[in-house]
């Protein structure tokens, strides 16, 4: 008897547990779906506060925290967006795309970008698959000037056929700096060829941002050149080259050919 009512009691506590996570839960997606209407109506502080007491609402989502996170983002407030993707990150530990959230808010607001590294790879390790994170990853090395890293990511883009057309350019450029200019010149020249192609069909902004960007690649398939020290190659692209900045490049190079050369491979990639 006694026992049979404890047990009467247990299932009473544990339905009544389920009814109150299963309202929970309800009234929590409630919160978050309201604080779109309220975002998009300019009421932020409103809509944060839908998040916030949704995602007490849900202890095991980490969706109102998502969204939290990225108003935090919108107001200028990275501390506040830390803490609220790391919460979402403790929610949901093998969710590739919060620690892609955070490398994002490392890399920009924060100005953490080696921190933002160890997050894209952590990203990574959960979804190997992912192609736009491993170009971000690639783009983060560039910044930090580690080449050769940022050199590997886009051979294994390269090698399943998934590098972007800016990847391409990139890694020419990084073959020229780090000892291969030869073969750097070889990805350039194979990028201007496809962007040549996707040229055709283009009209309007996308055209002419197509063909801002064949002149960049142009005159990098003239620095490629000059690395090779094959002078005069170089200065006939250029010469023919309607970018902005050739002349200045084209004067520089015949002033001293070899100083020019050393700020070649001395410099950046963006």
């Amino acid at each position: 008897m006694v026992s049979g009512a404890i047990f009467r009691i247990a299932v009473g506590f544990v339905t009544a547990a389920v009814m109150l996570l299963g309202g929970g839960i309800y009234f929590s997606d409630r919160y978050t779906a309201e604080q779109q209407r309220l975002a998009a109506a300019g009421d932020t502080e409103a809509a944060l506060e839908h998040l916030e007491l949704a995602a007490r609402l849900n202890p095991f989502s980490a969706r109102p925290l998502v969204y939290e996170s990225a108003l935090y983002r919108q107001q200028g407030r990275p501390q506040e967006a830390l803490r609220a993707i790391e919460v979402a990150i403790e929610r949901e530990p093998r969710n590739y795309a919060h620690y892609v959230s955070l490398a994002e808010l490392q890399a920009g607001e924060l100005n953490e970008p080696r921190a933002a590294v160890e997050s894209y790879r952590r990203a990574l390790e959960l979804n190997p698959n992912s192609i736009p994170t491993r170009h971000q990853l690639a783009a983060l090395y560039i910044r930090l000037g580690e080449l050769e890293e940022a050199r590997d990511v886009y051979i294994g883009l390269m090698h399943i056929n998934r590098l972007s057309l800016e990847g391409r350019y990139d890694l020419g450029r990084i073959y020229v700096r780090t000892g291969a200019p030869a073969l750097g010149e070889v990805r350039l020249r194979e990028t201007r060829e496809r962007a040549e192609r996707e040229l055709e069909g283009m009209a309007g902004p996308q055209r002419v941002q197509r063909e801002s960007f064949i002149d960049s690649v142009e005159l990098a398939i003239a620095d490629a050149l000059v690395v090779q020290r094959r002078y005069e190659e170089a200065r006939e692209i250029i010469q023919e080259s309607e970018a902005e900045q050739a002349p200045a490049i084209l004067q520089l190079l015949n002033a001293d050919p070899e100083a020019y050369r050393e700020t070649v491979l001395e410099s950046a990639i963006y």
